[in-house]
């Protein structure tokens, strides 16, 4: 039966000729070697396509001692993270400190105990076995904390542990929503409803990337994006309204009886990350609301913005007046549905 361990290489550096056939019999049967007799050697075979997981590195050798050859080792970005074991007959505190010094990770003495090389280096092993899955376990968490949160946010969790709640101002916010998504759940299957809506979703997140814009979240059939919040954006309002413009002619099969409805509007926002079980970066405030609101108002094709908004990017887009709309706080305004761009 072949073990896991056999399929380690442990590299040993050593110039006399008995040591490493001593190394070799200890090492025969648990992990495969390779020898080097010098250090210009050592360091050839380490940098190989097939890398060393060990070194066993002898200090006293002719020309490159040991302390030397560890240097080259790991100011090699290829070869640094190999974990390199001292074999020497020193037996001074300063040698000792000079091996750790250049980076090795342990000091075996001569003459050597085979029990005691062996137990050093399945140790070593071991512990460069666990260090790899807790860097794989850290990348994968870091790779759902970027998918679950903007870039910046995620960085910052990351480097303080949480994200300092602020104002920002100029923000453009974009609400998208889908018409008959309701009563398209309800006539069919669960995987059908999940997957045609993860497809639109997808299409959306590409859009919103590609106008410079950032994905807040969805809610349920609705899609919010912000411009301007995270990272700096040129021209936000326009940014957000020619991302609605896309996300509103996007292809839908007309056989689901979907239809894209897209709001906009612009102002300060809250942001921050609530929940600690789960984190949700939100934004809240005025500007939010009645982005939502417009959403509700527009119609296919066309992205609804409030009269304000609609004066601020006129001289590049066309729009018709959909009416005017009851807003809680604010009374009657009036409604533009911005159609395509003028040519």
């Amino acid at each position: 039966m072949t073990r896991a361990s056999d399929n380690k290489l442990v590299l040993i550096v050593d110039d006399t000729p008995t040591n490493v056939g001593v190394i070799s019999g200890v090492l025969k049967g648990a992990y495969r070697t390779k020898v080097a007799t010098n250090g210009e050697k050592a360091l050839v075979l380490a940098s190989a396509a097939e890398k060393p997981d060990l070194i066993l590195l002898d200090v006293m050798m002719p020309g490159m001692d040991g302390y030397e050859v560890c240097r080259r080792l790991k100011a090699n970005p290829v070869t640094r993270e190999i974990p390199v074991i001292f074999l020497t007959a020193k037996t001074d505190a300063l040698d000792e400190e000079n091996g750790f010094e250049v980076g090795a990770v342990d000091y075996i003495h001569k003459p050597f105990s085979g029990p005691i090389v062996l137990a050093r280096v399945k140790t070593q092993l071991a512990l460069q076995d666990a260090l790899a899955q807790a860097r794989e376990a850290q990348n994968q968490a870091d790779e759902l904390l970027h998918a679950l949160l903007p870039k910046k946010a995620a960085d910052e969790i990351r480097s303080i542990g949480t994200v300092i709640p602020r104002r920002y101002e100029n923000v453009a916010v974009l609400f998208c929503d889908v018409t008959n998504f309701t009563s398209y759940c309800d006539k069919h299957e669960p995987e059908d409803v999940v997957s045609r809506l993860d497809a639109l979703f997808v299409i959306f997140e590409r859009v919103t990337a590609r106008h410079g814009l950032e994905k807040i979240k969805t809610i349920g059939d609705g899609f919010m994006a912000a411009g301007g919040l995270l990272h700096q954006v040129d021209d936000p309002i326009g940014s957000a309204v020619r991302c609605g413009l896309e996300m509103a002619s996007t292809l839908i099969d007309a056989r689901l009886g979907w239809e894209v409805r897209v709001g906009v509007h612009a102002g300060p926002v809250v942001a921050g990350v609530v929940g600690q079980e789960r984190y949700q970066f939100d934004i809240w405030g005025d500007t939010v609301n009645v982005a939502s609101r417009m959403s509700d108002q527009s119609k296919p094709g066309y992205v609804a913005v409030t009269k304000d908004v609609w004066e601020q990017v006129s001289s590049s887009f066309q729009a018709e007046n959909l009416g005017d709309m009851e807003v809680k706080g604010k009374g009657t305004i009036a409604v533009f549905g911005i159609g395509p761009q003028k040519t």
